[in-house]
């Protein structure tokens, strides 16, 4: 199969939220899937300024998907791990995932590898109740 990543857009966000619903409601252990900001009204808030979607697509189909804020709430659990001089120039990523008939294509990891040739990775943790997270960084020039 032959995947295209790009940035996705406004017109992603019902598109992207039903397949983080979908795969939030498929998954057997539900802890292991925080979903974020699973609402329309919450990504599209986001989305010029605070966030960004990156999507697989496979012909018209989407495969998979990537949201990342662009900013750190300075009150959440990931800004007690960077130093507060560098919580403006920090992102986080709050989602990415891929659909089930889609998976085994490497596909989560093409996204976050888009995701790393732009932030490097800072720090490996658990965090938000176990899960392991990676906090990513780059220096800005």
């Amino acid at each position: 199969m032959n995947f295209i990543i790009k940035e996705g857009n406004i017109n992603d966000i019902n598109e992207v939220v039903e397949a983080i619903k979908y795969l939030h409601d498929i998954i057997e252990n539900k802890e292991w899937y925080v979903i974020g900001f699973a609402n329309y009204d919450k990504i599209l808030n986001k989305l010029n300024d605070e966030a960004i979607i990156v999507k697989a697509l496979y012909k018209d189909d989407l495969a998979g998907f990537l949201i990342a804020e662009r900013h750190i709430n300075p009150e959440g659990e990931m800004a007690k791990e960077i130093p507060k001089d560098e919580l403006s120039s920090s992102i986080e990523m709050d989602n990415a995932d891929v659909l089930p008939k889609y998976r085994g294509n490497h596909l989560q990891e093409s996204l976050i590898l888009k995701a790393e040739s732009i932030y490097k990775k800072y720090k490996e943790k658990l965090m938000y109740g176990g899960k392991l997270r990676y906090i990513m960084r780059k220096e800005l020039i």
